[in-house]
């Protein structure tokens, strides 16, 4: 006799579930009319979970008391504890936040509506939500219809209809009643559907939409400026480094005064880009709290109170990092370096002096003395430019003795040494623009590489424009309709009903390839 003991295995389950929970039964039924119910209820094929329902249910028109959803077994329930506009269709978009509950197979874009008169409204409103500036889309821009056409109506009250963009930027309003509307898109910082905090991005339609058939719409949205200066955050950030930040630029109507502990060595004021944030730098060392008062055309606009950070603080640092001058390079041995590129240091701190003469830059055995004519330091005391002539496939020594530069703080510089190599001239390639404008505006012509960056042409004759030494890569041609004539890119404002300022990028990537002239015809 023999005998074997059997091998345990897992049961084989057969293929693996890949779709989603189908719905078999609706009370009341889907597309009812003269609704009046409280309770609903969907059953599904399947067992069945809710994913952030919270956010994923979106309701047309809005209900200002949101209803109660909860999943149990195959069994969808809502409660609805709003009352209902008579003669109007409502649509529950569930996105995809019905999932089965094996697998998680999401349902998606699923929809249960009602009308609560006698027939279901089935006019759609489809386009696109951008954003002005850059062009991009993003997901989950609100756009909405008022059947009230008051301008305050975004401020004041909620939409009839409304839905929110996909990531691509689309979006579509379905079971609308045949009207004129007000259309409004948002980027809704509270999720109250109503444009009432200053950092919300905003996009309008200048005038009344008219829906009696299937109607298309498409938006760019925008940031208005802030209407009134306020200031957002003040900080040290170290010894002797006081940070603003206000909600617009900081313009001579804006006064900043120290009430008490005004400092009184080597002051100095460093402006951000955009003009909305303020360095102080300061060498003296404060120990009790600062009272700053910032006011605007005589009036004031906030009194500040501040505990400045100690020269000692900042030595017996926790993170144990030294407090030192910091000079960085945009040159290293790793990269070479763009030979028409002017070298630049950057510094952490203010400097207060420098030799600049005893700055060694060498070219194999030629010596290349800098002299105090062929340096410049800009406004903020921080970004030292060196106006050299570097030669293409040449190789460089870049020598900094120690203390050759002292900040405001007294703080000196360690030794820098660094071999450095620039690029080849075939490196580079060339773009001849042919630019043909369609109508007499002035404009700004911007090319941007991959990182942001504008490249300035180097010559242009009657709409021909010529860039020269470009590094090989992808880069975009911009064209910004400067309406206003102040050489920047404007925002709109709704409350003046004033459109942003428009912006046309040329339809495809450029590439630019080393030692290659590329020619382009526009006419945007």
């Amino acid at each position: 006799m023999f005998y074997a003991c059997a091998q345990i295995v897992n049961p084989n389950g057969g293929s693996k579930d890949v779709k989603p929970p189908r719905a078999v039964k609706y009370t009341p039924d889907s597309a009812s009319t003269n609704f009046s119910k409280k309770n609903i209820a969907i059953v599904f094929d399947e067992y069945i979970q809710l994913n952030d329902v919270q956010k994923q249910l979106v309701i047309s028109p809005p209900m200002s008391v949101q209803p109660e959803v909860k999943a149990k077994g195959k069994t969808l329930f809502i409660e609805l504890k709003d009352s209902l506009r008579q003669n109007t269709t409502y649509t529950f978009n569930f996105g995809d936040a019905i999932r089965d509950f094996t697998e998680s197979n999401a349902l998606e874009n699923f929809q249960y509506f009602f009308s609560t008169g006698s027939y279901i409204d089935s006019l759609t409103l489809i386009g696109t939500i951008k954003n002005a500036f850059d062009l991009k889309t993003e997901k989950g821009i609100l756009v909405m219809l008022y059947d009230t056409h008051d301008d305050s109506v975004p401020y004041k009250k909620l939409p009839s209809y409304f839905a929110k963009t996909k990531e691509d930027g689309s979006y579509k309003i379905s079971n609308i009643r045949p009207g004129t509307y007000k259309a409004f898109a948002l980027k809704d910082a509270n999720n109250n559907y109503l444009y009432d905090v200053p950092t919300e991005s905003i996009a309008f339609s200048d005038t009344l939409i008219n829906i009696s058939k299937n109607t298309s719409l498409n938006f760019q949205i925008f940031k208005e400026e802030p209407k009134k200066q306020k200031l957002l955050k003040a900080s040290f950030v170290e010894h002797g480094h006081l940070v603003l930040v206000f909600a617009k630029a900081y313009t001579n109507h804006q006064k900043f005064n120290f009430l008490s502990q005004e400092p009184k060595e080597k002051l100095l004021v460093e402006v951000s880009r955009n003009s909305d944030t303020l360095h102080y730098w300061f060498a003296d060392d404060l120990k009790d709290t600062m009272k700053i008062e910032i006011s605007e055309d005589g009036k004031i606009l906030d009194t500040i109170r501040l505990k400045p950070i100690t020269l000692e603080q900042t030595k017996n640092t926790s993170r144990g990092n030294k407090w030192i001058l910091v000079p960085t390079l945009n040159v290293s041995k790793d990269k070479l370096f763009d030979y028409k590129k002017t070298l630049t240091i950057t510094f952490n701190h203010p400097i207060g002096e420098k030799k600049i003469n005893e700055i060694n830059l060498k070219s194999g055995e030629k010596k290349i003395n800098f002299t105090n004519t062929t340096d410049f330091l800009d406004e903020t005391f921080r970004n030292l430019f060196f106006h050299f002539p570097f030669n293409p496939d040449s190789s460089y020594n870049f020598f900094i003795p120690p203390a050759t530069f002292t900040d405001i703080f007294g703080l000196t510089n360690d030794t820098i040494k660094l071999d450095f190599k620039t690029q080849e001239e075939k490196y580079y390639g060339t773009l001849k623009l042919v630019l043909k404008m369609k109508i007499r505006i002035k404009y700004i012509l911007q090319l941007m590489n991959e990182k942001g960056e504008v490249f300035d042409y180097a010559s242009s004759d009657k709409g021909v424009f010529s860039y020269q030494y470009l590094p090989p890569g992808s880069y975009k041609l911009r064209i910004i309709y400067d309406k206003n004539g102040d050489d920047k890119w404007t925002t709109g404002n709704y409350s003046e009903k004033k459109k942003p300022e428009i912006v046309i990028y040329y339809p495809s990537p450029i590439t630019i390839r080393s030692d290659w002239d590329l020619e382009l015809d526009w006419t945007p």
